[in-house]
């Protein structure tokens, strides 16, 4: 057969990812301005699956914008959320499209909220602002639905954002996964911090529905019934970064004026929210066009699981849209956030409650109403009567609530001493422990055998702590020894007694006014005199001279450790250089020594040197 004159049909190249990439970027503005008049939104689902699943970080970033956009454009029209009271009702075919668009919505609102743990930083940060703006757009839209305009809130969206930021999902995008199936539940750091810092940490308003929905969810795993759904350990761990750092709560009502929904901004008079509570059943049909969505006062409505059943107690109110400028109801749902947090059934994870310790008496115990300091402070007991670190740092917070709240607590310094044992002498909390017990045994109004058992107990340890200790231990023995001058008995004692008999301190016994600390004396502090550590056998001899020296400033020493102190030595400058040697007759050992042996063997057997092999390999 002759071959054809014709040219062949040109062969489709293949295109390379990049090729691909640059194409879907091309495609996002036609698909935006295809959407701009609203008539066909078919468009719509490519332009979202484009923004959630596209493997090119640029394309993803740019059709997420754009898709926000399309949906802002979507929700001002009122083709998405909330109705026109007295509109006629859609045809069939347009309801069916307004569904199509919901879907649509949350299935992009879904997908932001996984980009919010992507690999790639850019789009973490875009789907953040976007959720956001979502809620503002979608919660002013809803609020001006009313006649006059009534502030609410798009709790669907903000619930789904909640959830999002505190249970977290694997990103929709291929390939930006983790590649164990958990590891990108947890919050990450710069999602925090630029929520923390643009929104949770700013806007009143913001920050007072996620402290309110982030308490109901919570609830939802604590009282499932039957408890078939334990709290996820991500939930705890995620919602604690978040209020470990939260300390921009208002103290004063003036302080709340900063609103991420401007239509909050506006403070609300009785009259005006009871008008507009009265006309929510009624514009409930033009309400129900959003199939699915809800009225944000119905979130009000939920009754707590804490009334029960009995008559004589207090009903609580449901909170209305002016607790928004109301001091105490941002006090209420803060601290209630914060108890909901404590109460997980089990306890919290060990190293979760010492996160929590270390911030409590700062942030929390100060906005607490009287019913929820008691729970607070058997909390607090709890951790206390656990013993460890977490005993150590519940003591701050233990000390507030009696301090300024009148916390009855039985047996504190019985507690307090039994926190005495080797293990506070190495811990990582050592410094702040010593300084709670100096204010603790600050008053001259305690009684002598106490003040003298809890000094026995610290010379006793301080015989197996390390220097660093030793050194926090002696000043502050001192400073008990000025200040409570009954306990001088313990370095003037006079008892002859020998052996066993010497010492009648009782150091097994539990309650410190029965320990006998004051028939016993502080002979253990008295043998560091000779201790290896020059600053530790300078600091005890401070006990042989006259009590005339002023107080010790406990600050300068409750921050030694090995390193300072260390560090302190290789500083100082040494008034007369020590005595050295020229020659070293010796060596590392015993070379030399075994050398001489060696001949002297050899001359009295053959006359000839043997080679020491051992003597030369370690003769440096």
């Amino acid at each position: 057969m002759a071959p054809s004159s014709l040219a062949s049909a040109p062969k489709k190249r293949k295109l390379t990812p990049s090729a691909k990439s640059s194409r879907a970027l091309a495609s996002v503005p036609a698909l935006e301005a295809a959407l701009n008049s609203l008539t066909d939104l078919n468009p719509l689902a490519d332009l979202v699956q484009l923004a959630l699943t596209s493997a090119d970080p640029r394309t993803s970033h740019k059709a997420l914008f754009a898709a926000q956009r399309v949906f802002a454009n979507l929700i001002v029209k009122g083709r998405l959320v909330g109705g026109v009271a007295g509109a006629k009702k859609d045809a069939e075919e347009v309801k069916i499209v307004r569904r199509w668009a919901i879907e649509r919505y949350k299935e992009y609102v879904l997908g932001c909220g996984g980009l919010l743990r992507d690999a790639e930083k850019g789009l973490r940060s875009a789907a953040l602002t976007i959720l956001l703006s979502l809620v503002s757009t979608e919660s002013s839209y809803l609020s001006s639905l009313s006649k006059p305009p009534f502030p609410q809130i798009a709790i669907d969206t903000f619930r789904r954002f909640t959830r999002a930021m505190l249970l977290g999902s694997p990103s929709p995008r291929s390939g930006s996964c983790a590649d164990a199936p958990d590891a990108s539940l947890p919050l990450p750091e710069d999602v925090r911090d630029e929520f923390l810092e643009k929104w949770l940490g700013k806007c009143d308003d913001v920050r007072y529905w996620f402290l309110k929905e982030a308490t109901n969810l919570l609830k939802s795993f604590d009282n499932a019934k039957p408890s078939t759904l334990p709290r996820p350990a991500h939930l705890t761990s995620n919602l604690l970064s978040l209020l470990e750092r939260l300390d921009t709560l208002p103290t004063e009502a003036s302080e709340i004026n900063e609103f991420w929904i401007s239509e909050f901004a506006t403070p609300l008079d009785p009259e005006t929210s009871a008008a507009a509570s009265k006309k929510k059943k009624k514009n409930a049909g033009a309400a129900a066009a959003d199939e699915g969505a809800e009225d944000w006062r119905d979130y009000f409505d939920t009754s707590s699981e804490d009334e029960g059943d009995d008559e004589d107690k207090p009903k609580k109110r449901a909170p209305t849209p002016r607790d928004m400028h109301a001091l105490p109801a941002h006090r209420a749902l803060f601290s209630a956030c914060w108890l909901t947090l404590l109460r997980v059934p089990g306890g919290l994870a060990a190293p979760e409650a010492r996160r929590a310790l270390t911030v409590m008496h700062q942030l929390v115990v100060p906005h607490l109403r009287g019913r929820e300091r008691v729970g607070l402070g058997d909390w607090f007991g709890d951790c206390c009567d656990a013993g460890g670190v977490s005993a150590l740092l519940a003591l701050n917070g233990l000390w507030r609530l009696m301090r300024d709240h009148n916390l009855d607590y039985p047996d504190f310094y019985k507690r307090l001493y039994a926190l005495l044992d080797r293990d506070v002498m190495h811990v990582r909390y050592r410094a702040r422990f010593f300084r709670m017990l100096d204010l603790f045994l600050n008053s001259t109004h305690l009684p002598v055998a106490l003040v003298a058992s809890f000094i026995k107990r610290l010379s006793r340890l301080s015989i197996s702590a390390p220097p660093a200790a030793v050194v926090m231990i002696i000043p502050f023995v001192y400073n008990l020894l000025k200040k409570h001058p009954g306990c001088m008995v313990l370095i003037h004692s006079t008892s002859d007694a020998q052996g066993a008999d010497a010492d009648a301190f009782d150091a097994t016994e539990t309650d410190p006014n029965h320990a006998r600390a004051l028939e016993s004396s502080i002979w253990e502090l008295a043998s560091h005199r000779r201790h290896y550590n020059s600053a530790v056998s300078a600091m005890a001899k401070v006990f042989e001279e006259v009590f005339t020296k002023p107080n010790f400033a406990m600050e300068d020493f409750l921050d030694h450790a090995y390193s300072t102190m260390f560090e302190t030595e290789a500083k100082r400058k040494l008034r007369n250089p020590p005595a050295l040697a020229d020659d070293l007759e010796g060596e590392v050992f015993g070379g030399p020594v075994r050398k001489r042996k060696a001949a002297v063997e050899a001359e009295e057997d053959s006359g000839a040197l043997p080679r020491d092999a051992v003597a030369e390999i370690f003769a440096f």
